[in-house]
């Protein structure tokens, strides 16, 4: 869950319910990797004008870092994971695929993955954006949900039936059902119109 994205909505009085999935994922050898959590969709609950408010704040949110400071980061990573070495182009080659990809992610989100989480060995291009999917993908949802929603329709207020609505109703009744008893008619219309059963125009 993107606890800061929520929070943020919220400051709009946009209620943001995130569904999500856990994933099981094994490595290529069969052997079980750590389970992660993935959203499935987002329920939203607040006014339109608010909703609109918080779109464009959540958007904010997906704003990638800057290249270079990607590239900064990665250079932080190589220097405290085992990695085999390389050549001197051949690294540049490595840190240039990685922060392009990267920069298709949230800055924070990147950052979060590069820098905080832990490695023993320089991690495969899968195992970066696998967990960068994973982070960002509450706050996507959140987004998509955003974008398309729409305020619901408010319910109708309903009244009591006049003495003519229940004189038709009846009339109705007794046309449908011509060979039942009057008793049943009765109770029937009785039920059909009782306490607040039409709605106000």
């Amino acid at each position: 869950m993107d606890k800061a994205a929520v929070s943020r909505a919220s400051s709009h009085n946009v209620k943001l319910t995130v569904k999500s999935r856990l994933m099981f994922p094994r490595g290529p050898n069969g052997e079980v990797l750590p389970s992660y959590s993935v959203a499935t969709g987002c329920e939203v609950v607040g006014r339109e004008e608010d909703v609109r408010s918080a779109l464009a704040d959540l958007r904010n949110f997906e704003i990638p870092a800057p290249r270079r400071q990607i590239e900064q980061w990665l250079a932080e990573l190589s220097v405290i994971v085992a990695k085999r070495s390389d050549d001197e182009f051949a690294e540049g080659l490595r840190l240039e695929a990685y922060a392009s990809r990267l920069g298709a992610f949230p800055a924070d989100v990147v950052r979060k993955v590069v820098l905080e989480e832990t490695y023993k060995f320089w991690p495969t291009w899968d195992e970066l954006e696998k967990k960068c999917k994973a982070l960002s993908s509450p706050r996507r949802a959140m987004i998509l949900a955003l974008e398309n929603y729409r305020e619901p329709e408010a319910e109708p207020e309903y009244r009591r039936p006049t003495d003519e609505e229940k004189a038709r109703i009846a009339k109705l009744v007794d046309e449908l059902f011509p060979d039942v008893s009057a008793e049943w008619k009765a109770r029937a219309t009785e039920e059909v119109t009782r306490g607040n059963c039409m709605a106000k125009e």
